[in-house]
């Protein structure tokens, strides 16, 4: 048979259940909006839609412009633009692993991006950053298989180095936001 919960415990108890309830609720009052997940953050945000994505060479830029323009204005809303975002893509692939007789069994795929801001109205840069992304990829007997992983990469860099620019472009428009009077 077991014994009822001390009186002490069961107080406790729901002391922390009262502590965490005021703590959301208190998060919900100060204004917090979560960056990263779906939902509020990804839903449509005039400031974001108002940046124009400037064209970026090689495969690796045309899938990195698309996601960009793909996050910034997600419904597709026509948004008088009022930034310009100039991205340039670094990237390289380098062996990463090899076999006895030389040749690579693993690659590491590196991109880095340098973005620069600019305000159409002042005509100059606002906002500058980096974002970096490293991969890697089985190199198999199989040609066909190896390009497709090289491909996967690809995207993959694509998609991680456009959602670190768009984090840190809500930020800053966040902190422009709020300066504001």
């Amino acid at each position: 048979m077991s014994s009822p919960e001390p009186l002490s415990a069961r107080a406790a108890r729901l002391a922390r259940r009262a502590a965490l309830l005021a703590a959301c609720g208190a998060l919900a009052a100060c204004g917090f909006h979560p960056l990263y997940g779906e939902g509020p953050a990804h839903e449509f945000n005039r400031d974001l839609a108002a940046i124009r994505v400037d064209p970026i060479p090689e495969r690796i830029g045309q899938l990195t412009a698309n996601s960009l323009r793909d996050s910034f204005n997600p419904t597709g809303a026509r948004v008088e633009y009022r930034y310009r975002l100039r991205v340039v893509l670094q990237s390289q692939v380098s062996d990463f692993a090899l076999r006895q007789d030389g040749t690579a069994s693993r690659q590491l795929y590196n991109v880095s991006a340098a973005y620069h801001l600019a305000d159409l109205a002042k005509g100059s840069d606002v906002f500058t950053g980096v974002a970096r992304f490293n991969t890697s990829y089985d190199v198999g007997d199989n040609e066909y298989a190896t390009i497709v992983a090289g491909q996967n990469a690809q995207q993959l860099a694509a998609h991680e180095i456009s959602e670190q620019i768009r984090t840190q472009l809500v930020l800053y428009l966040r902190r422009e936001a709020a300066s504001q009077p």
